[in-house]
């Protein structure tokens, strides 16, 4: 099963700067959320655009 990733950038609506500033030095934070989950989307549709690929030849 693929893991779901529930944080949106909507958790950030309304923070300072001073606030995020603080997320990125709490490892658990809803900002490295985002961060991996970003990664991983673009891992994946990396990975599927390649087997498109392969698929049409």
């Amino acid at each position: 099963m693929s893991k779901s990733y529930h944080a949106t950038r909507r958790y950030l609506k309304g923070k300072t700067k001073k606030e995020i500033n603080e997320m990125v030095d709490n490892s658990d934070s809803v900002l490295h959320e985002l961060a991996e989950k970003s990664s991983i989307k673009k891992e994946i549709k990396k990975q599927r655009k390649n087997e498109k690929e392969k698929n049409e030849i």
